[in-house]
């Protein structure tokens, strides 16, 4: 099945926003006219994505209360992590899809159809009519509380306000337009993890069935074959490699994707907390800080257990190979098996965050114990704060 042909709908869709540049042969007709166009399309979008954080700033400028600022920097964190994602992942993607699409071609040449891959071609089938649907729930949701709170909203729109119904109707949709173009991005870049996951999830999970079927017929038999277990095992490593080369292809397609999350929602998370407990967030801010943070939560959790999930996968072949009686077996095999052991020992196989650190089981703890941690300072602090205000007398008279 041809990995091109079953991507294509999702992307498509990221043609549409600006997150995937089409690819266009000098050798075609008007090839130039249809690179300016990709680009200044690029530009319009990437650049009202780095326009909304700057705007923010200037929010941020004119406020007096000093106690707000923090709250301000959550937001002003959140659109540059949007605008990071986007523009770096539209890179990506132009520069890294089509070869992660051949990597999984070749691979399926050797060695078979994936397992999952006429599931995946069916999800995309559908996938324009899901992001659509998240687009227009997310846009909903930020009108609504635009809407709502519009005075609470109001420095953030600045130089617009919502004086009269031009202008609020100018808001509205520059709003709209911004998180229509936020939404799409993210969840597209998503969905292309969580295909790649399940892709390889199964595909490792086989690979492992696989080898703990021939392995236990082996050492069942008394008189047992080695030549044809030899055979099997290096058949075996070699498709294990294949996947693993496969892999490595698609973590350069969202790890800007993972890192932004994360580097976004931990800061995000901390002022959020600062204002609750400082109480200096409006209503519609702290909905709409706990609306952000819930989305970006909802990404990290999906990566954190899927990450961990596909590297248990990846390693399980590792004590299916333990159970094999290396006295009864050729040399040859033994040596496939040493070296298919020295690979699942190796680098952790998993989705790799900038060479910073890998998605597996302890992402989880390490992920919650930091956000314990910061949720526990930001709450001491806002305590001394308090404490220290209280401990001031409103009026001192002094006596001479």
């Amino acid at each position: 099945m041809d990995a091109v042909q079953c991507f294509s709908n999702l992307v498509n869709c990221a043609k549409l926003v600006a997150l995937y540049r089409p690819n266009v042969h000098s050798y075609e007709k008007g090839s130039i006219l249809k690179k300016l166009m990709c680009w200044l399309w690029f530009l319009i979008i990437h650049g009202l994505l780095w326009f909304f954080p700057a705007k923010v700033i200037a929010a941020l400028l004119i406020e007096e209360a000093e106690s707000r600022i923090i709250p301000i920097l959550a937001v002003i964190i959140c659109f540059f992590g949007f605008a990071y994602i986007s523009s770096l992942s539209y890179f990506a993607l132009t520069k890294n899809f089509s070869k992660f699409c051949e990597a999984l071609n070749d691979h399926q040449r050797r060695y078979g159809t994936m397992i999952k891959m006429p599931f995946i071609q069916k999800v995309n089938k559908i996938a324009p009519y899901i992001i659509v649907f998240d687009v227009v729930c997310i846009s909903s949701g930020i009108s609504s509380i635009i809407i709502i709170w519009k005075k609470d909203m109001e420095q953030y729109v600045y130089p617009l306000t919502f004086d009269n119904l031009t202008s609020t109707a100018l808001v509205l949709f520059t709003a709209v337009l911004y998180e229509s173009i936020v939404a799409s991005h993210a969840v597209i870049l998503e969905t292309i993890f969580t295909e790649i996951s399940i892709l390889f999830i199964s595909e490792f999970t086989n690979l492992s069935k696989k080898l703990r079927v021939n392995i236990g017929m082996f050492n069942m038999k008394e008189n047992q074959n080695s030549a044809a277990l030899e055979n099997t095992i290096e058949k075996l490593r070699q498709e294990f490699i294949s996947l693993i080369d496969c892999f490595e292809s698609s973590n350069s397609l969202v790890r800007h994707f993972l890192f932004g999350s994360f580097a976004v929602f931990i800061p995000t998370f901390c002022f959020m907390l600062y204002g609750f407990t400082r109480r200096s967030l409006t209503n519609g801010e702290s909905v709409y800080l706990l609306l952000l943070s819930g989305s970006i939560l909802v990404f990290i959790v999906i990566f954190t257990v899927a990450g961990a999930i596909l590297s248990v996968k990846a390693h399980e072949p590792l004590d299916e190979l333990m159970k094999i009686n290396v006295v009864s077996v050729t040399a040859k095999t033994s040596q496939s098996v040493i070296l298919f052991v020295s690979r699942l020992t190796g680098p952790t196989i998993g989705f790799r965050v900038y060479e910073l650190f890998t998605l597996d089981t302890n992402t989880i703890l390490a992920a919650l114990g930091t956000l314990l941690t910061y949720a526990v300072v930001m709450v001491q602090f806002s305590d001394s704060d308090s404490k220290k205000t209280s401990a001031c007398p409103s009026n001192i008279t002094l006596l001479y």
